[in-house]
């Protein structure tokens, strides 16, 4: 799933992990995990993440790597994230044949992109992420809820800033490899669920 943050990858990736019974393998929940374990690793991960900068490729790789090898398929949410973490996956996906399928872009203007961000909070009880407006936490999820630090302005312009810089351009390299699925995420959730469906033959 390629998409810049608050586009909808890891609720899309949720749908299409359901639907195809396919562990989704979401590269902030990860990090967010070892973040909470109080790790040497994970303070190093917290610095990067409250600083809206991305994580060193080797330092993913070390992360995902071992969860990849373990499952026979995967949906990958926000790895990889620049053409180096890609090429780095292709190389690792050919050792251990296992290429990718499709990756799924979804698109999205700023404006309402940024709406979106302002509004989200995540469980600190389950690490769920909502939406106070559009998607509000279950009675169910016991919270406390609170907006992540590279949620407030400052993190969602730096966060825009890379994804343009340096994400954008694997679009070009999952093009050039026949892999690619432009999908419309401007609406509902499911709305966008149903276009994500649609795009890789599921609807």
């Amino acid at each position: 799933m390629l998409g810049p943050q608050g586009s909808g990858k890891g609720t899309q990736a949720e749908f299409l992990s359901n639907r195809l019974h396919a562990p989704h393998v979401a590269m902030g929940d990860i990090i967010r995990r070892e973040i909470r374990a109080g790790s040497p690793l994970g303070e190093t991960l917290r610095q990067y993440n409250d600083r809206g900068e991305l994580v060193p490729d080797d330092t993913i790789l070390e992360l995902v790597g071992p969860i990849l090898r373990a499952n026979d398929n995967w949906i990958l949410d926000g790895f990889p994230r620049d053409l180096a973490q890609a090429r780095a996956l292709d190389a690792f996906l050919q050792d251990e044949h296992h290429p990718l399928d499709r990756l799924v872009a979804l698109e999205i203007p700023e404006e309402p992109l940024t709406e979106r961000l302002a509004g989200r909070v995540q469980s600190e009880g389950t690490g769920a992420t909502y939406h106070l407006i559009h998607n509000p936490p279950p009675p169910e999820d016991p919270g406390p809820f609170v907006q992540r630090a590279d949620d407030a302005p400052k993190g969602i312009r730096r966060r825009l800033e890379l994804y343009h810089k340096l994400t954008e351009p694997l679009k070009q390299h999952y093009e050039d490899q026949g892999l690619i699925a432009h999908v419309d995420a401007n609406g509902s959730i499911d709305e966008v669920r149903d276009r994500v469906f649609t795009a890789l033959g599921l609807g």
